[in-house]
């Protein structure tokens, strides 16, 4: 194949005319052009050299010039808690010899000075710009009443105070705000101790690029790879890059960090990498890795909301990773261990994950693990551990067929495991799948009666397809009905207005592979193609396989975080060989063989020196489509595609396809849409009337009472009927052209006399700790030495169900890492009736008063006896040392009977 040739003259791509052949486009958007040898988009342009080096001119707008106008805001503690979403200070600075002094802004007050005479002046090189805040009102406020409010509501206790940071989009200032407490020079200072906190931020930092095109050229030996070639040089270019940064990715004892900007061991990163690729192309780091990811025989949950698991529950796609580990390599050891592994997790999770109303096991979003991203903001982790979710409930589902599929491989009953399979495939679909939407809802969430969300988690639909949770009706519908934007499958749909991409407003290499990999198996070539070419604009482009970029602007500047050479982005880039143009799927005895090669990628194809188990393999493709036409073996024709683990030695496959497709190309293609703001919900007593605080005329508002649609309002008020038992009331916007919102926090409606409080200090004597802002006389103080179990006694007037749950205060971590949720079994007269979750709170924040999760049980008339207590291994965190608490009373709210509950569903929603 003629290699396309450019020479750089004055840092601008100047190309020699090109053969047809190497004008073939793979993919056409309206933005960008995939050709089989570079990608254009607009002015710029990334171009294969050879297989060994791509050369990009692209540049972001971001690196044009460091614009002078900041955006930013103030925190306390390291939480968004200055302005309403959507609101920030923005500045346009005027350096004098390249320093630049802010005005005192007054903490809670939007500050806006832009002089758009100056916007279009970059900002000079190491710019040293002071900013300064008065945090007066918040010492005021101490003095007053030993609290201050900020203006999002956030209560800050004069003790928990920790200090003030910045955050902002533009470098070195980030909008993560939870992790603003680790990052080197976010801080402000009060030298003088008038109340006037500042610091001094060099901004514009980046050395400008000496070059004016970036480029990776091969710097590692990857020989020992298997090797890939084709008649699409940017492919094959691609594949080696991808090879070459995940020998960049290994650390020195063997195992695999997550990217160049993490070098965490991370359980649900590794676990994704290897079931698209690491289990066949690096075996022994991948079992390193799982391994890594093991104590006391259980998985472990080592990143998620409020202290990991059980607030976040994603860490059984570990056992997805360790079997398809064991399909490559048939290693018995391995299968045995993995087993009891995944069997004592599930098993811990049986017990405090299992909602019993749904069949649903709770926990956070898979890898959508940054609250505000995509769950509304009032959400705290407690509500977060009871929302049921898609992509989390997809990874436990296939647990348990693998759980089955490994029990029967080693001979053990593997009834059980199936049955459990096969109930929770269908509680999903009972409970998630939404007909008029034709894909799954992204969760329940809300509390005791939850409401369905309608928005969109695309590695959960993927996962959902793929784990054979949808039919094969449902998949083909899913694929054409979810929508697309330009440059690729967005994490989330709808987007969250006003919050910075990462998450929200953003493409993941991974989750694109995973959309490629369920669209195939749907039967769709569009959208095969359309997401192969949003993978390969994004790695040419960039050079590297990015963590994320902007899903309105396809760039990867502006995004909250991100990193290069991530593992699972070139895990996905090496997928699109292997599991997709090949089909490869492992079984326990060979791998089958299940092509899916667009019409645009033709010619013939290789794969050589691929290692599987005792045989070594070159592997054939020619053609396109999803049928094969003949299958042979060392030049022998066989009946199934199929490769059986029993052969040994050298063996060359020969796949050739029919040249027609039996596909589905329908496809939903879509701007970037926001929803509508999240309701902010009001209750006047006196009348009965609920209220829209943030009505809008753009939005029609249903009303849910304990999770049923109730009514569709076009008005702020709403007249409710005669409430004569516990109520939630929620209220979901829906915009006029079928986007639905979040609700707003639901609010509970109690009759008289129906809630109960039992002040801790009361049944155990309080604890010597000193705090602030508890009731009654105190609180007490648990621990795994210290109250492992509460006994009490409480008569109950009038029978029934009630939900009991705790006030409480966690400061053994921040809210977004580390691994202290504390964790107790509520028992009700003698019968174990769930699991009381803790999440940690925030740092030494102890007078960081919230509630736990609600658990319902039946009580009796008379005395019942309620206990809470600490079990192992069942209350066990991930920590294992730290698993503490205070507690300041134990709640009891009679309720309906919640078994008798409609399915939590919307009344109406529209097609958009």
């Amino acid at each position: 194949m003629k290699i396309f040739s450019a020479i750089l003259i004055s840092g601008v791509f100047l190309t020699t005319a090109c053969t047809q052949k190497e004008n073939t486009v793979i993919y056409k958007g309206n933005t960008y052009t995939v050709y089989d040898n570079r990608v254009e988009q607009g002015k710029f342009r990334a171009v294969a050299i050879s297989k060994d080096e791509i050369r990009s001119d692209y540049e972001s707008p971001a690196d044009k010039g460091y614009s002078p106008t900041i955006h930013f805001k103030f925190s306390i503690n390291s939480r968004d808690n200055e302005l309403p979403a959507g609101e920030e200070h923005i500045i346009t600075l005027k350096p004098q010899n390249d320093t630049c002094v802010s005005p005192v802004i007054l903490f809670g007050e939007r500050y806006t000075a832009i002089d758009t005479n100056a916007e279009s002046i970059p900002l000079p090189h190491r710019t040293v710009w002071t900013v300064r805040v008065d945090m007066s009102p918040m010492f005021e406020a101490f003095k007053k009443q030993g609290f201050y409010k900020t203006p999002t509501g956030d209560i800050i206790s004069e003790s928990d105070f920790k200090g003030v940071y910045i955050a902002g989009g533009s470098e070195p200032m980030t909008w993560d705000f939870e992790n603003l407490y680790s990052r080197e020079g976010m801080e402000l200072s009060d030298p003088d101790k008038n109340g006037i906190y500042e610091i001094s931020l060099t901004m514009n930092t980046k050395e400008p690029r000496k070059e004016n095109y970036s480029v990776w050229s091969l710097s590692a030996d990857i020989d020992a790879f298997p090797q890939y070639g084709s008649q699409q040089l940017l492919i094959d270019a691609l594949y080696r890059m991808s090879l070459n940064e995940l020998l960049d990715n290994i650390r020195p004892d063997g195992t695999l960090r997550a990217g160049a900007a993490w070098d965490g061991v991370w359980t649900r990163d590794i676990s994704y990498s290897i079931y698209l690729a690491l289990a066949y192309i690096y075996p022994d780091a991948a079992q390193k890795s799982l391994v890594a990811k093991v104590n006391n025989n259980r998985i472990i949950q080592d990143t998620g909301t409020g202290g990991a698991w059980p607030v976040s529950s994603d860490r059984m796609i570990w056992s997805v990773a360790a079997w398809e580990l064991y399909k490559y390599t048939g290693d018995k050891e391995w299968l045995q261990y993995a087993f009891e592994v995944i069997r004592n997790s599930a098993q811990d999770d049986q017990f405090t994950l299992k909602d019993p109303t749904t069949g649903l096991f709770r926990g956070e979003q898979s890898y959508l693990d940054w609250r505000e991203q995509s769950y509304p903001r009032w959400m705290q982790p407690a509500d977060i551990y009871q929302s049921l979710c898609l992509g989390t409930n997809a990874v436990h589902c296939r647990t348990y067929g693998i759980l089955a599929e490994m029990a029967a491989e080693l001979g053990k009953d593997a009834s059980i495991f199936q049955q459990q399979a096969d109930s929770l495939k269908t509680a999903v679909n009972r409970h998630l799948w939404i007909e008029t939407k034709e894909y799954y809802g992204q969760y329940l969430y809300g509390g005791i009666y939850p409401i369905l969300s309608p928005g969109i988690d695309n590695l959960g639909e993927s996962l959902s397809i793929l784990f054979d949770i949808a039919s094969n009706e449902q998949a083909r519908r899913m694929i054409a009905r979810i929508p697309v934007a330009e440059y690729g499958a967005t994490s989330i749909y709808p987007q969250i207005g006003e919050i910075k991409p990462y998450h929200n407003n953003a493409v993941w290499p991974f989750v694109q592979a995973f959309w490629n990999l369920a669209s195939a198996k749907a039967e769709n070539e569009a959208s095969v193609t359309r997401g192969l070419g949003a993978l390969y604009r994004a790695a040419a482009l960039f050079t590297t396989n990015k963590e994320l970029f902007v899903a309105s602007t396809g760039d990867y500047s502006g995004t909250a975080v991100n990193s290069d050479k991530m593992l699972w982005s070139l895990s996905g880039n090496i997928a699109m060989i292997y599991r997709l143009f090949y089909g490869m799927k492992f079984e326990t005895d060979g791998i089958r063989f299940t092509p899916f090669v667009s019409q645009s990628i033709a010619g013939n194809k290789r794969i050589s020196n691929f290692n599987y188990r005792k045989a070594v393999l070159q592997i054939d493709l020619s053609g396109t489509g999803n049928r094969i036409k003949k299958f042979t073996i060392d030049n022998e024709e066989q009946a199934e595609a199929f490769f059986p683990a029993t052969l040994t030695g050298m063996h060359t496959i020969k796949i050739e396809l029919e040249t027609d497709f039996r596909t589905r190309d329908s496809i939903t293609v879509r701007p970037i849409t926001d929803m509508p703001e999240t309701s902010r919900l009001g209750y006047q007593k006196d009348n009965n009337t609920l209220e829209i605080l943030n009505y809008s005329p753009d939005n029609r508002y249903i009303v849910y009472l304990n999770g049923k649609g109730e009514r569709i309002i076009m008005q702020r008020y709403y007249g409710l009927p005669v409430l004569d038992r516990f109520t939630r009331v929620a209220a979901v916007p829906v915009n006029w052209s079928g986007v639905a919102g979040f609700t707003g926090k639901p609010f509970t409606w109690l009759p008289p006399h129906s809630e109960i409080r039992i002040e801790a200090e009361s049944v155990i004597p309080k604890s010597p700790i000193k705090g602030s802002e508890y009731s009654g006389k105190g609180f007490i103080e648990i621990s795994k030495t210290k109250n492992r179990k509460i006994d009490l006694m409480i008569p109950i007037n009038i029978p029934g169900q009630y939900a009991i749950d705790v006030r409480y205060a966690n400061g053994n971590g921040p809210i977004n890492t580390q691994n202290k949720c504390a964790i107790r079994s509520l028992f009700a007269n003698g019968q174990f009736k769930g699991a009381l979750v803790m999440p940690q709170r925030g740092e030494n924040e102890w007078a960081n008063w919230g509630y736990s999760n609600p658990v319902i049980v039946n009580l009796n008339r008379g005395g019942n006896k309620i206990s809470i207590r600490f079990i192992s291994p069942q209350d066990e965190n991930m920590n294992g040392e730290i698993n503490s608490a205070l507690i300041d009373f134990i709640r009891l709210r009679r309720i309906g009977d919640i078994n008798k509950t409609p399915e939590a569903r919307p009344i109406w929603l529209p097609k958009e």
